[in-house]
């Protein structure tokens, strides 16, 4: 419906005066973002508001352009006539039919912020995380962030806007209706005549558009005013949907699990759980425990993010969300069973693993054939990464016991996370193994308390970590270099071409370690293999020297 004039028209106002701007882009139903609160903060009359309502309530909330929130978003206490105590909180207003949904609380105080309210049920219907910007996000079925509410702040306006869908999914599952109220008066230099009079009424929104006078006024003595509200409806969802907060639209992608000897095409099979045979159920399908291969850069995505995903030899979780079991075979391709690809991955993230599907290519993974398939008891190859942990561990533990005092400075959360997402390369580029060897040597040897380490005996109190640990060996009679000459080759990689511009002596390094033949990946999983030995060493000695004081 478009305004209608009763009186008067738009023809000579400013462009920024007109209510048609605003009322055209108004939508019952968007699928983008909605705003829900507009606070000017340079003292210009204008404002946009919102509060819930029921199917009803929208007749009352309608029959007014006038705002009719009525006194939601304040509590207060009064005694009646009778002298019973009356408590209101704010949360609802019976006569307009209203319940909170979203305010900018000013404070007595000038200099302390407005504070931003949101409806509690909004935000734990989505389980919201807030941001530092007062914003909120929420994660999907595949850990992902999905912005739910932003903030956007200049010197003159703060506006909150709700992404839509979310929004009209919560209207759906609460069976509410937002109300959007409107209020913008600008000022003109001239007084419109004749004075305008319109409407814009329709089933979902009132507005009125006026003008007039400010008698007095030596300056802009003129106004037209926009008045109004509009709604926002629920999806049309049902209500069995809407125990989840997000919608669930499982796709099942039919992956490459073989190559047909004859033709050379690829043999591929869904990997939707029920169609697929198992011991039980032979359904002219699959087995469910066929399994299907990756490019191990699959993993990439998620190495990449260690507070939300960690990755180990045998699984890939994702915070308390998902998991899957996987395993890596001969040929360094990620493995994962047919059926798990359809039980245990997020339905988003079926896609990105079919973008690396790969024909078989050297056999199952033996440890995973043998415990999952064959149900032996077999420990399988030594992790690196697990046993740099343990390494570290006993390092820490052994040495404490000499120096009286933990040898490690503790840990600042956002290190930690790093040190622990320390994983199998995902591919052969510098880069990855730049990042990770930083983090290796920052977790090893920067934490170091050297304080603590001048502590051993024979240590200079004014040398450095290693040199300090290499004078101590040298104390108990032990050739210093297998304990801390993988320190020094981790400290010398990191000093020579990963935290600062490489320079000749990094291929120097390289090759005095034996390591220039090698890619990236593989050097780096050397590098872990020899620091997690030197740590033991360090931890043996420590151990040894430890029992021959205690005899």
């Amino acid at each position: 419906m478009t305004l209608v004039y009763r009186r008067g028209s738009s023809e000579g106002l400013p462009r920024d005066a007109r209510a048609e701007g605003h009322l055209d882009a108004l939508n019952s139903t968007p699928t983008d973002w909605v705003t829900v609160l507009h606070a000017t903060l340079d003292r210009r009359d204008a404002g946009l508001g919102s509060y819930l309502t029921t199917t009803a309530g929208t007749e009352h909330a309608l029959a007014d352009p006038a705002w009719t929130q009525g006194s939601v978003g304040s509590a207060g206490a009064w005694e009646d006539g009778d002298g019973t105590l009356v408590f209101h909180d704010g949360l609802t207003d019976d006569y307009h039919h209203a319940e909170f949904f979203v305010q900018r609380r000013a404070h007595q105080q000038p200099h302390v912020e407005p504070t931003i309210e949101l409806t509690p049920s909004f935000l734990w219907y989505f389980e919201a995380v807030p941001r530092s910007d007062g914003g909120w996000y929420y994660l999907d079925d595949a850990g992902r962030d999905q912005e739910l509410v932003r903030i956007r702040r200049t010197e003159t306006d703060l506006e909150i806007d709700i992404a839509a869908l979310p929004l009209r999914r919560y209207l759906a599952a609460r069976r509410r209706i937002l109300v959007v109220q409107y209020d913008r008066v600008t000022r003109l230099a001239d007084v419109p005549a004749p004075k305008i009079d319109a409407t814009d009424r329709s089933r979902d929104r009132h507005y009125v558009f006026h003008s007039g006078d400010i008698p007095g006024a030596s300056k802009l003595p003129g106004f037209v005013r926009l008045l109004g509200k509009h709604l926002i409806l629920p999806l049309a969802v049902k209500p069995a949907d809407l125990g989840h907060p997000h919608p669930r639209n499982e796709q099942y992608p039919q992956f490459t699990i073989a190559v047909d000897a004859a033709t050379g095409q690829p043999v591929v099979s869904t990997c939707e759980p029920d169609q697929l045979s198992d011991y039980f159920n032979d359904r002219g399908t699959p087995h469910y425990l066929t399994p299907v291969y990756f490019r191990r850069d699959v993993l990439r995505r998620y190495a990449s993010e260690p507070s939300r995903y960690q990755i180990d030899s045998t699984r890939l979780t994702c915070l308390g969300l998902w998991s899957i079991s996987i395993g890596r075979n001969k040929e360094d391709l990620v493995e994962a069973y047919l059926g798990d690809l359809g039980r245990d991955l997020p339905s988003p993230e079926r896609s990105h693993w079919l973008s690396f599907n790969e024909a078989p290519n050297g056999g199952p993974d033996e440890t995973r054939y043998r415990r999952d398939i064959l149900g032996q008891w077999y420990e399988g190859p030594v992790n690196p990464l697990l046993s740099l942990a343990t390494a570290r561990q006993r390092f820490s533990t052994e040495l404490a016991r000499i120096t009286g005092d933990g040898i490690y400075r503790p840990w600042d959360a956002t290190d930690k996370t790093a040190f622990d997402g320390l994983h199998m390369p995902t591919s052969s580029e510098q880069q990855e193994t730049d990042h990770q060897i930083l983090t290796l040597a920052k977790g090893v040897i920067d934490y170091l308390d050297v304080k603590v380490i001048r502590k051993l005996p024979g240590a200079d109190p004014k040398d450095t970590t290693i040199n300090c640990l290499e004078a101590w060996v040298k104390t108990l009679g032990a050739d210093p270099e297998p304990s801390t000459g993988p320190l020094r080759l981790l400290q010398g990689l990191r000093s020579t071409g990963v935290a600062h511009p490489r320079s000749k002596n990094w291929q120097a390094t390289l090759v005095r370690a034996g390591l220039d033949k090698l890619q990236p990946d593989a050097q780096f999983i050397k590098v872990v293999e020899l620091t997690a030995a030197a740590l033991n060493t360090l931890a043996d000695l420590a151990s040894a020297n430890s029992q021959r004081a205690e005899a």
